[in-house]
């Protein structure tokens, strides 16, 4: 039985690859009838051209003409080659520039000539990007096909509205406007347009089209016939629609439509001459790039061979606030190059953030490494930078940079060797711990077996309390996750009923999760801390943090609006965290300026309130012995752990 359903199932797979291919040559044969009846008819308007007279004008080109030609052609396939790069960053590819480049080059001017352009740039593309699954390759030559489709349409739109003289102007300003509405929904937050290039991608993407066009066009300009007289002003407009009937026709290097749309656009100059143009141009642009491009295809790629870079554990290890252990969730990176400016980075649609300090600097100028390095990974991404929750130093070391910062939180921190119970500020805190007592509460010890499905349910119940789970700079209920971080669980009647968890650092810890059912004592959460608070002082954690509230005293309105300020819901995590009586530090947002200041507030405030879901753990991503991480209760091992 099992062997006839596996039969069935290969036979089915073999019918849907035959089914495709044989759409794929349904396509590839209608691409090729639809330029042979372009050229055809091409052939039937040209037919009282003399063939001599075509080598005439060849003759009449100067060098000058040629060269200027070939210099335009080079500009045109450097902005393709941005292009590419472009699109690889904003995928989050690890591949680097220059090989992007370099593939986007060859795949374009092969592809281009051949047509077929999402297979033949696919294959390109798949053997010049080492590491690229041939999908991978293939999902980007058809991003690169659609935005530079799109690009093409506001490129020659706006054109055609700015030219004087250009046909079309009513439809082209009603497809820029309706262009330019698509790029607004792209600058949106919504979560679904996530997925889209942000502001600075579609920017270089429309400049780097504009270059690419316009040396296009200025190619074929440069080598008009010199009787033929004709304006760029006048040769631009034509050229970018016939350029566009060549894209859309799918016809190899546009041949037939591309000539027969310049010809009806251009009827006042000579064909003959106009032919000559052209066919020199398809010599400089199409035949010998395209050569070029299969040599370097034939030649193929050598792989890359980088240092090993450090693993996450090992910059931890190093990392001067707990909180860096956001990373082991997964949702976050880490970047160390150098080790000494290791940050870890988050990603919105138009920033890269560095959340909290640097991960291992110290000294002002080590500080000044990490900005400098926040700023170069930001570029590289086409995205600006911000540091979100940072330290005052950091944000002293920002600003001498010249950028703006903002006050946005205060972070609780207490010093659990010095912490007194006793304290008459704390005597809130003893009446809930009191209440939480006579509940018949109890907390179990970290090391003791965890039921993750009970406290799944638990963290379910508080995200439908709460309006769901925070994301960004907190973490989120994640087994794998949490298995990093000690736990405290608060039971009674043998059911747990919340829990809390801390991230852990050398000299620090951090509180992160606060989870707990619809039914909670009275001081439940209290007395979770307050046991963390008297493990980390027998153990002797210098400093442990109750995590940031946000400031409520900031004073621009917009801001407050925008992250979140004054809710019921955050004046009750302040008199909360303020039962224990803590030290309260400063945290800063930080960006260029302030106008970056308020966009990276709202897309933060986005990222946090509505986050992306979590991508299912990477067990290769974390290289050090599980067991590493496991907490004893005794202060040896704490110790140990330390060193």
């Amino acid at each position: 039985m099992k062997h006839h359903i596996k039969s069935a199932q290969a036979l089915a797979r073999a019918e849907d690859h035959t089914v495709h291919w044989l759409k794929f040559g349904l396509r590839a044969a209608l691409s090729v009838l639809v330029s042979l009846g372009f050229i055809w008819l091409l052939l039937q308007r040209l037919n009282h051209i003399d063939l001599a007279e075509l080598l005439a004008g060849f003759e009449r080109l100067s060098p000058e003409s040629w060269l200027g030609a070939l210099a335009l052609t080079v500009v045109s396939f450097t902005a393709i080659g941005h292009y590419d790069a472009a699109l690889h960053q904003h995928l989050g590819s690890a591949v680097a520039p220059a090989v992007a480049r370099r593939a986007g080059i060859c795949a374009i001017a092969v592809s281009q000539t051949l047509g077929l352009g999402l297979l033949t740039g696919s294959i390109l593309r798949w053997r010049l990007l080492p590491g690229t699954s041939l999908w991978q390759a293939t999902r980007l030559t058809a991003l690169v096909a659609l935005s530079f489709l799109a690009g093409w349409g506001f490129v020659t739109a706006l054109t055609l509205c700015l030219l004087p003289d250009a046909p079309f102007r009513l439809p082209a300003s009603l497809a820029l406007g309706l262009l330019c509405l698509t790029g607004a929904v792209a600058l949106a937050p919504p979560i679904w347009a996530r997925a889209l290039p942000n502001g600075f991608t579609l920017a270089k993407l429309g400049v780097l089209t504009a270059i690419d066009t316009f040396a296009a066009a200025a190619a074929l300009w440069m080598l008009c016939p010199p009787e033929m007289a004709l304006p760029f002003a006048t040769l631009l407009p034509a050229f970018l629609l016939a350029f566009g009937a060549g894209l859309i026709s799918g016809a190899p290097g546009g041949v037939g439509p591309f000539e027969m749309a310049l010809l009806a656009l251009l009827p006042s100059q000579p064909e003959a001459a106009l032919l000559t143009a052209v066919l020199a141009w398809r010599a400089c642009y199409y035949a010998l790039p395209a050569l070029l491009g299969a040599a370097a295809a034939l030649h193929g790629s050598k792989p890359c061979t980088e240092a090993p870079a450090a693993t996450a554990w090992q910059l931890l290890r190093l990392a001067k606030r707990a909180e860096s252990g956001l990373a082991l969730q997964g949702e976050h990176q880490l970047i160390a190059a150098p080790p000494q400016a290791a940050l870890l980075v988050a990603r919105t649609r138009h920033f890269v953030v560095g959340l909290f300090d640097p991960i291992a600097a110290r000294a002002p100028a080590e500080l000044a490494a990490s900005l400098r390095h926040l700023q170069k990974t930001a570029r590289a991404a086409n995205c600006s930078m911000a540091f979100y929750k940072a330290s005052a130093r950091t944000a002293v070391t920002a600003r001498a940079a010249g950028q703006a910062c903002l006050r946005i939180a205060q972070e609780a921190v207490i010093e659990p060797a010095r912490y007194q119970l006793d304290s008459p500020r704390r005597a809130g805190l003893r009446r809930k711990l009191r209440r939480a007592t006579q509940a018949g509460l109890h907390i179990s010890q970290p090391s003791v077996q965890r039921d993750w499905a009970k406290l799944r349910a638990l963290a379910e119940d508080w995200a439908k309390l709460h309006g769901g789970e925070r994301g960004f700079s907190m973490g989120r209920f994640c087994p794998h996750y949490l298995n990093y971080q000690r736990l405290y669980i608060a039971w009674q009647n043998a059911a747990p009923i919340a829990f809390v968890s801390f991230h852990i650092g050398k000299n620090e810890w951090t509180l992160d999760l606060m989870r707990h059912g619809a039914a909670l004592p009275d001081g439940c959460m209290h007395l979770l801390i307050q046991t963390a608070i008297e493990d980390a002082a027998r153990l002797g954690v210098a400093r442990l943090s109750l995590a940031a509230v946000p400031e409520c005293r900031l004073k621009n309105r917009l801001l407050n609006r925008l992250l979140g300020r004054m809710t019921a819901q955050t004046q009750g995590l302040v008199r909360f965290k303020s039962s224990f009586a803590p030290r309260w530090q400063p945290l800063y947002l930080t960006a260029p300026n302030p106008a970056a200041l308020l966009a990276a507030a709202a897309e933060i405030a986005q990222a946090i309130h509505h986050p992306a879901p979590l991508r299912p753990p990477n067990p290769r991503a974390i290289e050090h012995d599980h067991a590493e991480f496991e907490f004893a209760s005794d202060a040896t091992a704490w110790q140990r752990q330390k060193e």
